[in-house]
């Protein structure tokens, strides 16, 4: 995203308003690192439906352009019944992707990343309503030629020869979640979080004609502390939440950002900012992104 660079022709090209969609998983990543929305339906013989659906659809108000920032207002919703503690989750609001410097000057070499959003949230499952913030960061460095050795530097790409290709994405930052309707007292109150997430893609067989952009195997961790709040009914100050998925891509457009996939997923944790309770789970999916 950030060392794209566009034509004059590209430019005064006029988007359409479909070119301004944008479809994901969520908008609390890094914009070339988001997640696809994810939706599983199950309808077994002699038992209840289950379905999951993941997903979180934006405008893009900027125009094409070179500029490092990214506005968005946008939708989500999260709606899990394949466990035993159901998600049912919206949220609506703003998100804002900012990179502090311009790589493309010579004396400079990385730059911090800030992603941010405001956003009213409900959650159905437990009758809450509530305003929530969050603002992150993450490091971007100059491309280094895909050279494995430097496979440690945040959000750099790199080959390790035809046997994969490696990303990672630390992120910290802190949350906020003013609750302004509760079902009962002891839900009412405010909460802040601290944030440490880290997030990985290996892509298989990156220089194949057959198998490259096919295969991917991807992680996202993620670790809060509830810092300070006055909730009463608040069980666990920390949250640790896991998620594994190896994905099968049948297709690929614009380098990446548009895709479709199928892909086998493991969670695990709690996800307060989503209001998903602590618990596991297994699904195979169908994974979209525009």
């Amino acid at each position: 995203m950030f060392n794209t660079t566009f034509s004059q022709e590209e430019e005064d090209k006029p988007r359409t308003f479909f070119d301004k969609l944008i479809l994901r998983k969520s908008f609390d990543s890094k914009n070339n690192m988001s997640k696809a929305a994810v939706i599983t339906y199950t309808n077994p013989k002699n038992n209840k439906e289950s379905w999951l659906l993941s997903a979180a659809i934006g405008i893009d108000l900027l125009e094409n352009t070179d500029k490092i920032i990214l506005l968005n207002p946008y939708f989500e919703y999260h709606r899990n019944t394949l466990v035993d503690s159901e998600q049912n989750n919206w949220q609506t609001g703003f998100s804002l992707e900012m990179q502090t410097s311009d790589l493309s000057k010579p004396d400079r070499s990385w730059s911090p990343v800030i992603l941010s959003s405001l956003k009213f949230n409900r959650d159905q499952e437990n009758e809450i309503s509530s305003f929530q913030g969050n603002l992150y960061f993450t490091p971007i460095f100059k491309g280094k030629a895909l050279d494995p050795k430097f496979f440690w530097l945040p959000n750099t790409t790199v080959n390790f020869g035809n046997l994969f290709q490696f990303i990672y994405t630390p992120y910290v930052g802190l949350e906020n979640e003013n609750r302004i309707a509760t079902e009962t007292e002891s839900a009412e109150g405010y909460i802040y979080r601290a944030l440490i997430r880290i997030t990985s893609n290996i892509l298989l067989f990156p220089k194949s004609e057959k198998c490259r952009d096919k295969f991917e195997f991807a992680t996202d961790w993620q670790y809060r502390y509830n810092f300070s709040e006055n909730v009463e009914d608040l069980i666990f100050n920390d949250h640790r939440y896991f998620t594994v998925s190896f994905n099968y891509i049948f297709f690929s457009a614009n380098e990446g950002k548009k895709s479709a996939k199928i892909g086998f997923d493991y969670t695990n944790g709690d996800n307060p900012a989503k209001n998903f309770e602590k618990q596991s789970f297994y699904a195979i999916s169908l994974k979209l992104k525009l």
